[in-house]
């Protein structure tokens, strides 16, 4: 009798906790951007898929050319990484040699410079020359002999004389000419530009080193310099 009391109590709570009449049912509107980008990135996937299906058949029907191609590639890169370890090693053990020519007079003001000289040379009389002697005695040969207390001579234009030069020569106001060409012979390790070069082969075989055991490579680098 109780339960039925509660039941019949609780009926009206059900029936008034339901709306009357038909439920309508609601959708929430998108705005017209929205509709714009989702068909804009519907109509990019298509065609995307189009192209990704173009292309697989076009890689599948041309398996062998494909093929022949990465292999060259492949062949390509690892020749062009060779000769790039080559150059390398070949900068580093380097040696810049060519010759500079030196044309500039060498002026020795200054310096100190002298030239001894010791020898006996001969010179000629351009003009005549006077000479007075005082007290001659003259051997006249046959045991003849002329004592004289002056006597006045001259020597002709011409006549050869035996001269003793014993001098230092000072060479204040010389210049010498100096045109020569020096040969340079100078290894690219010994200058600044060295260790540069063996920092460019540490990053070569850094970059190398790692895909060397991937690729074909040669064991004579290629030349690129001839045809």
């Amino acid at each position: 009798m109780a339960e039925q009391t509660h039941a019949a109590m609780a009926a009206p709570e059900v029936d008034a906790a339901r709306p009357t009449g038909r439920v309508t049912k609601r959708y929430a509107r998108l705005a017209p951007l929205y509709k714009a980008m989702i068909w804009t990135s519907f109509l990019i996937n298509i065609v995307l898929l189009i192209i990704v299906g173009v292309l697989a058949g076009v890689l599948l029907s041309n398996r062998g050319q494909v093929a022949g191609l990465a292999g060259s590639t492949t062949t390509f890169a690892a020749g062009n990484l060779s000769e790039l370890q080559d150059v390398v090693a070949q900068l580093e053990g380097a040696t810049i040699r060519t010759t500079i020519p030196l044309s500039q007079p060498l002026s020795l003001e200054g310096k100190g410079i002298f030239v001894p000289v010791d020898q006996v040379t001969e010179v000629t009389l351009t003009q005549p020359v006077p000479l007075v002697l005082t007290g001659a005695d003259i051997d006249l040969g046959n045991g003849n002999r002329l004592r004289a207390n002056n006597i006045n001579l001259t020597l002709p234009e011409g006549t050869p004389l035996q001269i003793a030069l014993k001098m230092n020569i000072p060479l204040d106001s010389v210049t010498i000419p100096v045109q020569l060409d020096v040969p340079v012979s100078i290894p690219l390790a010994e200058t600044e530009l060295g260790p540069q070069f063996q920092r460019l082969g540490a990053i070569v075989h850094r970059l190398v080193d790692p895909i060397a055991p991937l690729l074909p490579m040669p064991e004579t680098p290629p030349d690129s310099s001839k045809p």
